[in-house]
């Protein structure tokens, strides 16, 4: 353990030293420099654009030749997420989009308790490509598919968690860090499923929020502080609220992506008491606070939902080839409080104008939906502005 910390702590290092110059110094013309107005809203009433999959690096070019082989062959393959021509984005290093003013997250785990289950992958083995470095000691892995699609500007969760706790540390009034994890564990179809995975159970389940109270515990907003001395969370956020934006800034907090999961996660915690993580699929029930819409359709849906308390996480675009510049405005005019994209702000479409941003130095803004000028100024929605 102390060797992993050790390493980790190397990795988080490298990282932050090699962004440090990234950081933005001066608002855009008329926007704030100084938040205020922030105590009187709660979080759920501000909208921030996101990363999906953040981590995420550019496959091998070889690897992508021989998955559109693959994919025109086995029709499994485009299935299993992997359609090459899906896959063809890439994030910058997580400090560079905290710089950038990117709060909000999507990180995809998986479950290595002895370590060294992704160390050597089969498309690299097969293509003679480097290794993903940092993949040998025990611990929760991040990338997007074994095997294959396992290029990670951060490749474990605690070497993230640590890179943006560093950060976190050096910007102390940054606005809530919003962190949507997607627990993995399905296997490859055959013949490509040569690394065994392990499934999340109780066990791994304990293990994530260990992990996440080890990383950023006194950092946390956690079920518990939401629920408060309501009776469960889907009655506080529709009638108390949600924490105050100001008594948020500096902190994280994490919801899970994984509807088939939430069964377990409650066991033991009913209402997620003592729990880490939100959950994202109770529609209807006492853990409903965050709940995921990726479709945001017409938009009437999410807005029912922000309008009764909800936080709710929709994507902005999920075609990296054609996104839908129809269905990114929809999902801002929805009121979704967490809006993830492929192509958050300083990161467009290579070719092209497509990008989601507010415009702003900070990818935040006061919620359409559920404020007004008088209920939220722009500048609850800002961050200080460095000397």
């Amino acid at each position: 353990m102390k060797r992993s910390r050790m390493l980790t702590a190397v990795l988080v290092s490298v990282v932050v030293f090699g962004a440090a110059c990234a950081a933005p110094t001066t608002p855009p013309p008329d926007e704030p420099a100084v938040p205020a107005g922030d105590d009187a809203i709660g979080i759920n009433q501000i909208q921030m654009i996101g990363s999906h999959n953040s981590y995420h690096r550019l496959v091998d070019n070889s690897l992508l030749v021989a998955l559109g082989i693959g994919s025109a062959l086995l029709p499994d393959l485009a299935a299993a997420g992997l359609d090459p021509a899906q896959l063809l984005y890439q994030h910058r290093p997580l400090v560079e989009q905290l710089d950038s003013g990117i709060r909000t997250f999507e990180l995809d785990i998986w479950a290595d308790p002895a370590g060294g289950l992704f160390a050597h992958p089969l498309g690299a083995r097969l293509f003679g490509l480097f290794d993903p470095p940092g993949m040998t000691e025990p611990g929760f892995k991040v990338l997007h598919i074994q095997d294959i699609d396992f290029r990670s500007s951060c490749p474990s969760l605690a070497v993230c968690l640590a890179t943006m706790r560093a950060w976190s540390d050096a910007h102390p009034d940054h606005l809530p860090i919003v962190i949507n994890l997607e627990l993995k564990d399905d296997p490859l179809p055959a013949p490509f499923d040569a690394t065994q995975v392990v499934p999340f159970d109780g066990s791994q389940l304990d293990a994530v929020d260990a992990e996440l109270r080890d990383a950023v515990g006194d950092r946390l907003i956690t079920p518990d502080d939401v629920r408060g001395s309501a009776p469960d969370l889907r009655t506080a956020v529709t009638t108390t609220g949600w924490p105050s934006v100001a008594d948020s800034r500096g902190k994280f907090l994490f919801f899970m992506d994984n509807a088939n999961l939430r069964d377990a996660y409650l066991v033991g915690h009913p209402a997620l008491e003592e729990r880490v993580m939100f959950t994202s699929s109770g529609f209807g029930q006492a853990d409903g606070a965050i709940l995921k819409v990726n479709e945001p359709g017409d938009g009437s849906e999410i807005r029912s939902l922000v309008e009764q308390g909800f936080m709710v996480r929709t994507r902005a675009d999920a075609d990296v080839i054609n996104p839908s510049p129809a269905q990114r405005d929809t999902a801002l005019a929805s009121g979704a409080q967490i809006v993830h994209t492929d192509f958050p702000p300083g990161e467009p479409k290579f070719g092209s104008r497509y990008i989601v941003t507010f415009g702003t130095r900070t990818a935040a803004r006061c919620n359409p939906v559920n404020t007004t000028a008088a209920t939220c100024q722009p500048a609850a929605a800002v961050e200080p502005v460095a000397p």
